[in-house]
C-alpha cells in the first residue's frame, strides 16, 4: 500500500501592514522584482513585502521547505512563517 502524503494546501500569514490574514499560496505575486525575488501581495491592502525594511536582510531568509518550493518559493522570507 502506498504511503499517503499530506500536503499543505493553505499557509495563512498576517500582513505586517494591515494585519489582515491571507493564504500565502493563493495570493498574487507582485511585479516589483525579477522572478524568484518577488513577494506576495496582501489581498486586503494590496501591499507586498518588497518594501519591508527586513526584505533585503540576508538573515531574514532561509531555504524554503519543499512544500513552498513546489509553489514557487526557492527561498522563504521569515515573515511568511
Amino acid at each position: 500500500m502506498a504511503a499517503e502524503t499530506s500536503e499543505v494546501v493553505r499557509h495563512d500569514v498576517n500582513c505586517p501592514y494591515c494585519g489582515g490574514v491571507f493564504d500565502l499560496f493563493s495570493a498574487s505575486w507582485c511585479s516589483h522584482w525579477p522572478v524568484g525575488t518577488q513577494s506576495k501581495q496582501c489581498p486586503r491592502c494590496a501591499r507586498c513585502l518588497c518594501d519591508h525594511p527586513s526584505y533585503r536582510e540576508p538573515r531574514m531568509w532561509m531555504d524554503a521547505p519543499l512544500v513552498f518550493q513546489k509553489r514557487g518559493f526557492p527561498r522563504l522570507f521569515l515573515l511568511y512563517l
